[in-house]
């Protein structure tokens, strides 16, 4: 019996620490054309999130930086090339971190 008590104290143990250590990892990618209701007729952007969260910290993107949630800037114009995915969020950090082509319609919308 003792070592059904201790295995199972393991057990949770074990649960507990994976969650944790996978907590706030969010999904390996995100189609924002879906996810944001984003209008127009370019193909959709599959971010690859989880690439950008080995970059990253997620205070960059998030404004709770410990559970990801609302990202640091509000999305609210959701149609044509001024969108403030472009303007607001992914083109400013772009430009700071020099990402190559960055700001070149191929590098995040593909086909």
């Amino acid at each position: 019996m003792k070592y059904v008590s201790i295995n199972a104290c393991l057990g949770c143990a074990l649960i507990i620490t994976a969650s944790i250590v996978f907590a706030g990892q969010g999904p390996e990618t995100i189609d924002l054309k879906a996810a944001y209701k984003v209008e127009g007729k370019m193909s959709a952007v599959i971010f690859p999130h989880h690439a950008h969260q080995e970059k990253l910290e997620c205070a960059k993107c998030h404004k709770d930086s410990k559970a990801g949630g609302p990202l640091v800037v509000e999305i609210v114009k959701l149609t044509s090339m001024n969108n403030d995915f472009h303007k607001k969020f992914c083109w400013p950090c772009h430009v700071e971190l020099e990402v190559p082509k960055g700001k070149s319609c191929t590098t995040c919308h593909r086909k």
